[in-house]
């Protein structure tokens, strides 16, 4: 190969001016040709190109249950939410049993005392 381009190389240095210009027109024509058909040829076969066969889909002539599709409904045994309530001026014990739950009844004294202790020592801490 380093043969092949050595003897290009001292045939184009032998040529005369008139011959040198001669050849790089020919060589550049001969390039812009075979660059066109290549254009062309790609063109051509892009042409050719069979669209991308999408699969077929799948039918199912089978009912899905609603209880497959659908999440059921919640139990009816659990607590409403109360979102609001009306505001009082002032409050009964009839009024405040329905929301007030005694600590000290359900065995949480222990926490009490825990949190007891712990508040007292921050605020023994702060200066």
């Amino acid at each position: 190969m380093k043969k092949i381009i050595n003897l290009i190389i001292d045939w184009y240095k032998n040529l005369s001016g008139e011959k040198k210009k001669q050849a790089a027109i020919f060589c550049t024509a001969g390039f812009c040709v075979l660059l066109t058909l290549s254009v062309i040829v790609s063109m051509v076969n892009s042409g050719n190109e069979k669209p991308p066969v999408e699969p077929e889909t799948i039918r199912f002539n089978v009912a899905i249950p609603a209880e497959e599709l659908f999440i059921p409904d919640e139990p009816d045994f659990l607590p409403g939410v109360l979102l609001e309530r009306d505001r009082r001026e002032s409050w009964n014990e009839q009024d405040a049993l329905e929301f007030w739950q005694n600590p000290l009844v359900s065995g949480e004294e222990k926490w009490r005392e825990k949190i007891e202790t712990a508040i007292n020592e921050i605020l023994e801490r702060v200066p």
